[in-house]
C-alpha cells in the first residue's frame, strides 16, 4: 500500500534569546530543532499521516537530539544517514512591534552538505511512497545536496509519487542567478508548487504582460504560463500583510490551468512566525491527499494551519486535524471563490 509521505532536507538547531531580547543582549538561549522539510513531516504526522524524513546528521549528541525531536512527533528517521561532524545552527532574534525578526545562519559546513545519493536506498524508500516534498532551501545547500534531490525525483517518477516543491528562495544562501539552473531542473518533476510571483517571474524567468496593471491578473497569468511550461497541476501561495512584527494577516491563493481561488484574509497575533510557510504547505498537502479534486478546501485548510501555527512556539506545527477544522467551522471558512 502506497501510504508514506517522504520529505528531504536539513534539520538544524535553533537558538533564540528569551523575552524578545536581541542577540547581543542574550546570556542564554532557548534551543529547539527545525528545518523546512522536517517541519512539514512533523505537521503531517500530527495530521495522521505516515511520514519519513531523509537527511544527513552528525553522529554526536546534537544529531541524536534532532533524531529524538523527529521521533517524538512520530516521524520515521530510519533512512537518516549519519556522518561528518557538524549540525547546522541558526540564531533567531524575535521581532516585536515595529522591530522585525532577524535570522543568522551557521550552516555552511553542516553534515548535509557532505551527503551523497549513494547513501540512500531510493527503491526501498519510494516503492511504498505516495508523496515527496522538498524545497528550494535544500537546493541552496550545495551541489551534493542538489544531486540527492534530483536522484530522489527520478525515483518519484519511477514509482509514480506525487511531488510538491516549495520555492523557499533565501537570498542569504545564494543569488537569483546562482539558483536559476537548479530551480529549472527540478520543475519538470513537480505536481504541486508553492510559489510567489517573484519565484516564477524572476527565478524561472516567466515573462509578465507589462500592460496589465492589476497585479492579481498579472500574477495569475504568470502562474498559468508556469503551469503550461512545466505541467504543474496547482500553484499555491499566501499574501502576507505586516502591521507589526507581532500582528499580520494572511490570505491564500490557488491557481490551476482552469481554476483561480482566493481566500479572505485572516488577521492574527503572532507568538512565533517561524515555520508558518511550512505549516501552510503541510495543510495544503493534507487537504489534497484527502480530496485531490478539491483544492479549494486544501487551500483553506492550509491557510488556517499556517495562521494557527503562528500561535505555537518553535518551528513545528503540532496541531491535529480537528484543531484546524474546528477553527474553520467556527469561523465559516469553507473555501469560497471570489
Amino acid at each position: 500500500m502506497k501510504d508514506k509521505i517522504v520529505t528531504f532536507g536539513e534539520i538544524m538547531l535553533r537558538l533564540t534569546p528569551p523575552d524578545y531580547n536581541k542577540i547581543d543582549q542574550a546570556n542564554s538561549f532557548h534551543a529547539n530543532y527545525g528545518g523546512g522539510e522536517a517541519n512539514v513531516a512533523v505537521s503531517l504526522s500530527h495530521f495522521g499521516h505516515k511520514t519519513c524524513f531523509l537527511s544527513k546528521l552528525p553522529p554526536n549528541i546534537l544529531g541524536d537530539g534532532a533524531i529524538q525531536h523527529l521521533r517524538s512527533h512520530g516521524v520515521d528517521t530510519s533512512y537518516v544517514v549519519r556522518g561528518s561532524t557538524t549540525l547546522g545552527i541558526y540564531f533567531l532574534e524575535t521581532g516585536f512591534g515595529g522591530r522585525p525578526s532577524k535570522v543568522i545562519y551557521n550552516r555552511k559546513h553542516s553534515a548535509i552538505t557532505r551527503v551523497d545519493a549513494k547513501e540512500f536506498d531510493f527503491d526501498e524508500i519510494f516503492k511504498d511512497a505516495k508523496w515527496f516534498h522538498v524545497s528550494g532551501i535544500s537546493l541552496a545547500l550545495g551541489q551534493r545536496v542538489r544531486n540527492v534531490v534530483m536522484e530522489a525525483l527520478k525515483y518519484c517518477k519511477k514509482y509514480d509519487v506525487t511531488v510538491s516543491f516549495d520555492f523557499n528562495y533565501r537570498a542569504k544562501l545564494w543569488t537569483v542567478e546562482e539558483s536559476r539552473d537548479a530551480y529549472k531542473a527540478v520543475m519538470p518533476y513537480v505536481d504541486v508548487l508553492f510559489a510567489s510571483y517573484f519565484d516564477c517571474n524572476t527565478i524561472l524567468e516567466i515573462p509578465a504582460e507589462e500592460n496589465i496593471t492589476d497585479f492579481k491578473i498579472k500574477r495569475a497569468k504568470v502562474f498559468r504560463q508556469t503551469i503550461k511550461n512545466y505541467d504543474v497541476k496547482y500553484v499555491f501561495g499566501t499574501d502576507r500583510t505586516i502591521y507589526t512584527a507581532t500582528e499580520n494577516s494572511l490570505a491564500g491563493y490557488c491557481i490551476a490551468a482552469d481554476l483561480e481561488k482566493y481566500t479572505d484574509p485572516i488577521r492574527f497575533n503572532i507568538y512565533d512566525r517561524i515555520g508558518g510557510g511550512d505549516a501552510f504547505a503541510s495543510g495544503v498537502i493534507h487537504g489534497l491527499i484527502k480530496d485531490f479534486n478539491n483544492p479549494c478546501y486544501a487551500l483553506e485548510f492550509g491557510l488556517v494551519t499556517s495562521v494557527l501555527k503562528h500561535t505555537i512556539y518553535g518551528d513545528v506545527c503540532i496541531l491535529n486535524e480537528d484543531d484546524i477544522t474546528d477553527y474553520m467551522r467556527s469561523n465559516g471558512r469553507q473555501g469560497v471563490d471570489r
